[in-house]
């Protein structure tokens, strides 16, 4: 690849492809971009953010970097670091067309910064490539120098620094962040003012390649009934379903995976369904806290390869997988959202449990191709992760489904393939029992608090469980109801792999079953990826 080309996005190629993002005056984009992921990825894709008249690639020299800088380590000042950071936004998108080619005393400071023995200064280095700047080429070449047994260097550069908190940068740090983000748009740099509260590195922050809500949210949007819906969904098409105070809704994925979140009420509550593609978790979010209500948008930047939200009341910006303020004016209020149950199904499956169920309208006023799997199919079939995350543990892949059961403070994943297996798991979560039931079609669940006596069987079809005293208890939306008609709480879930949970979740484990109560597969199954039907596959299934 021609190194000029490879100036363009040495670090876009992270997701730029994975973003589908619309343009920076909203008009919709034309063709799919989030269809790609590799564990290494190639630097090369073209921003679909970019206005589609501002093609010209931006000056980069092809010098080879001399061997010995004029500036050395110790020299560098704050001046130096800051200086870097000389475009405006307007200059960001037009590629730079204007710029001349980079200055040799450019050329120095980050020399000087690459030859630092104590890499202090690693992590601006990381963005500098992370993000098509007119030197991205250059920085990228320096550290390829550092890691050259890698193809990608960002990846284990960044995940080399491990779990990182705001103690451990420097003010200069997040100023040179704060800056860096807002010569690609002033709004998104707002968002990481470095005068307000957080809880979070900026150094773990990244770029997705797009703007503010360039992945439109789907706000207060358009339902239809099952016979409208007909002409377009499929019997196998996956759905997040949701019922709040008998008020069934299907949202199908096809269409909310190009945008990530939708705004709406449902059964008289205000929510906002919150939709990390990279992270394979859809989770449902009650907007009400004390007398407000907060709705939130996209706001183009990603943690630990999970989406930042925001709220649109103070532009605070939040964590997508724990529902907490972490950067913003709302840190330290003590305000975490409350997370509502939702199921990963399909369409045949929830249309006959709910047969007076609404589905989102496919006419949201968005130009997309909502075909089934066409958004992140790639992403979703491929073992590897778009974005470098700290913490890669466990016994099972790191984009593995589990279904995430929050109690107690807790977040426990039970792997999707070993339920599905199983039918049902019984554990406890801080003490409490709780039952976790499979769904008809094996990619979801859904759990409840235990019943008294033990569950010996259940029948996935007709939603049945049985317990040792032979009692019949029916699996609903709402809670899991007894021979009596008493009524057993329903708790918060849903789907996500392995790794949001590990480096999300503040108290998280994964379920593993005693040896002697099952012989099934613990992991090996990327549900995401079984489900698209695709010829590339993360792990094998077979359900």
């Amino acid at each position: 690849m021609p190194l000029r080309l490879v100036a363009l996005t040495a670090g876009l190629a992270l997701i730029l492809a994975a973003c589908g993002g619309e343009s920076r005056d909203q008009t919709p984009a034309t063709s799919p971009s989030p269809d790609r992921a590799t564990s290494t990825p190639d630097p090369a894709p073209t921003p679909t953010a970019t206005p589609p008249e501002s093609n010209t690639p931006a000056p980069e020299s092809t010098a080879t970097p001399r061997l010995e800088p004029t500036l050395t380590p110790e020299e560098i000042t704050d001046e130096h670091v800051l200086s870097l950071i000389y475009w405006t936004e307007i200059d960001f998108w037009n590629r730079f067309v204007l710029f001349p080619d980079t200055s040799d005393t450019t050329r120095d400071i980050l020399r000087a910064m690459a030859r630092d023995p104590e890499e202090r200064w690693l992590p601006y280095l990381v963005d500098l490539a992370a993000v098509p700047v007119p030197y991205s080429a250059f920085v990228y070449r320096i550290l390829t120098e550092i890691r050259p047994d890698h193809p990608y260097p960002i990846f284990p550069l960044t995940e080399e620094l491990g779990l990182r908190t705001p103690d451990d940068e420097t003010d200069l740090y997040v100023e040179f962040k704060h800056r860096l983000i807002e010569g690609i748009q002033e709004d998104m740099g707002a968002f990481l003012d470095p005068d307000k509260p957080r809880l979070i590195s900026a150094q773990e922050i990244f770029w997705g390649g797009v703007t503010v809500d360039g992945i439109p949210p789907l706000e207060h949007p358009n339902f239809i009934t099952p016979d409208e819906a007909a002409a377009w969904i499929g019997p196998k098409d996956r759905v997040i379903g949701v019922e709040i105070n008998g008020d069934p809704r299907a949202y199908p994925r096809r269409i909310i995976d190009w945008h990530e979140m939708v705004n709406d009420t449902v059964g008289g509550v205000p929510v906002s369904l919150a939709y990390c593609t990279l992270c394979g978790s859809a989770i449902l979010y009650d907007g009400r806290v004390g007398e407000e209500v907060y709705r939130f948008g996209t706001s183009g930047l990603l943690y630990r390869s999970n989406k930042l939200m925001y709220d649109r009341t103070t532009n605070t910006l939040w964590e997508q997988f724990t529902g907490e303020p972490v950067w913003g004016d709302l840190v330290g209020s003590g305000i975490q959202l409350d997370v509502l149950p939702v199921v990963h199904t399909t369409w045949d499956e929830w249309l006959a449990e709910h047969p007076d169920t609404l589905v989102l309208d496919i006419e949201t006023g968005h130009a997309r191709d909502y075909g089934e799997g066409v958004a992140y199919a790639r992403y979703f079939a491929s073992s590897g992760l778009m974005f470098p995350v700290p913490d890669r543990s466990g016994p099972i892949a790191v984009k593995d489904s589990v279904y995430a059961v929050r109690l107690n403070d807790q977040v426990v994943g039970y792997p999707i393939l070993l339920l599905g297996a199983e039918d049902f798991l019984q554990d406890e979560i801080g003490g409490d029992p709780v039952v976790v039931f499979a769904t008809a079609d094996r990619s979801g669940g859904r759990a409840y608090a235990a019943p008294p006596e033990r569950v010996v069987a259940y029948d996935a079809e007709t939603g049945v469980a049985t317990t040792e005293d032979g009692a019949a208890w029916q699996v609903t939306e709402g809670a899991l109801i007894g021979p009596s008609g008493e009524e057993l709480e329903r708790l918060p879930g849903h789907n996500a792999f392995w790794f949001a949970l590990v480096n999300h979740a503040p108290r998280f484990r994964l379920y593993e079953p005693p040896p002697a109560e099952t012989s099934r597969a613990l992991s090996g199954c990327n549900l995401f990826a079984y489900l698209e039907g695709t010829s590339i596959a993360a792990t094998t299934c077979t359900l």
